[in-house]
């Protein structure tokens, strides 16, 4: 398929670095991800994340086995930039600062105009006389100082600016119970998220989780795995705690996911 979204294999993780593959993901297939990378705005704080966006292995196991994605890695990237490389992207923070430089005087232009009342005021009682004022206005224009290059502002690359060919990835995902109950829960129209930070699986919304809260805790556990009180117990009152149901999720012995609510009526 030739409109197949691309995934980036790297150091073990699968990213999206692209967002129109984001958006995608998310709206034509329901994929969420999880986004890990650093807001040029907003630098020093975790609340708020971009790009790249990590998938999970049974994301990824959803989209691979689905037709939806290909994983590619772009092994030339590990290696330091060709001198070419590093000479086009020279030329265009060259390029870039000299267009800020253009911006920058006429900012200032603007700023020595709209103050040019004052600045003729202040000349005329200096030289106690009259004074041209597009003389004066000229004059203060001409020391305008050049813009530093420390005040440049630089563009940080979320992609090679150079044309990057990806090789297929020596990457496989064994189908695991995970795996079964991820695709199991998108079928019947869920969005599912990683669900460790509630001491689960998945966590499950009916809806999109930027405008749903998730309804269910999804635990998996293996169809002969002994469930002790003490297991029922941490997990139905930690389901109670958050407000959520607890789903414990299994395969039967005709391979069909199932699916046991657990809730804390304890007093």
């Amino acid at each position: 398929m030739n409109n197949m979204i691309e995934l980036c294999y790297c150091n073990g993780s699968v990213l999206v670095w692209n967002v129109e593959d984001a958006h995608r993901l998310r709206s034509e297939h329901r994929i969420v991800g999880n986004f890990i990378g650093c807001l040029p705005s907003l630098p020093r704080q975790d609340q708020m994340l971009g790009l790249p966006m990590e998938l999970m292995t049974e994301e990824v196991f959803h989209l691979v086995t689905r037709g939806i994605v290909k994983i590619v890695e772009f092994k030339q990237l590990y290696h330091p930039a060709e001198e070419q490389h590093k000479q086009k992207r020279e030329d265009m923070h060259k390029a870039s600062f000299s267009d800020q430089e253009i911006s920058f005087k006429e900012e200032r232009i603007k700023q020595l105009k709209q103050m040019a009342d004052k600045i003729i005021e202040g000349k005329r009682r200096k030289t106690n006389g009259i004074v041209d004022g597009d003389l004066v206005l000229q004059e203060e224009i001409k020391k305008i100082p050049k813009m530093s290059e420390d005040l440049m502002m630089i563009q940080i690359f979320t992609r090679p600016f150079w044309k990057c060919q990806g090789e297929a990835a020596d990457y496989t995902i064994n189908q695991t119970l995970r795996c079964r109950v991820f695709s199991d829960l998108w079928e019947k129209g869920y969005y599912i998220t990683a669900g460790e930070k509630f001491g689960g699986d998945f966590l499950v919304y009916p809806g999109d989780p930027f405008k749903f809260h998730s309804h269910y805790i999804a635990v998996c556990v293996d169809e002969h795995q002994l469930l002790t009180p003490y297991f029922l117990i941490q997990k139905g009152r930690l389901g109670t705690n958050v407000k959520k149901t607890v789903l414990l999720c299994s395969v039967n012995g005709n391979g069909e996911i199932m699916y046991q609510s657990l809730n804390w009526n304890g007093k």
